[in-house]
């Protein structure tokens, strides 16, 4: 496996987390009733559920880019030292960015998530052949 996959697989893994620990929050303040419910009525989740909530979006919405980008470049056989380097960098970023998230680190939070951009703006360039 090469260091990009490995990065990607792990990038759902830390996906995977933070649905457990919105569930498990969620299942804190609503109970296990109400968890398993359709939910048709919402709940107030407080802030530490909105901010896992919005974290969640948004490395979603990042996993949008970068889980392609990632493919692509393992398919075309992209500069594995950029594209390595990378998807370190947005995997790192990613990480930091969450911990920044429920913290509630507002500047800090914005650097790690612009630093996953360059991440995938470095696989992009790699898969062009730019880089």
């Amino acid at each position: 496996m090469t260091i990009n996959i490995a990065m990607l697989v792990l990038s759902l893994a830390l996906l995977l987390l933070l649905q457990l620990i919105q569930a498990n929050q969620l299942n804190g303040i609503a109970g296990l009733a109400y968890t398993l419910s359709p939910r048709d009525k919402p709940v107030d989740v407080g802030l530490m559920g909105g901010r896992i909530q919005r974290l969640k979006v948004n490395l979603i919405e990042n996993l949008v880019l970068f889980a392609p980008l990632s493919v692509l470049a393992e398919a075309i056989h992209a500069s594995a030292s950029i594209v390595s380097w990378g998807a370190i960098i947005f995997f790192v970023a990613r990480v930091v960015h969450a911990v920044c998230y429920i913290a509630g680190i507002g500047g800090v939070r914005t650097l790690a998530w612009l630093a996953g951009v360059v991440g995938c703006v470095m696989i992009a360039l790699a898969v062009v052949g730019w880089a």
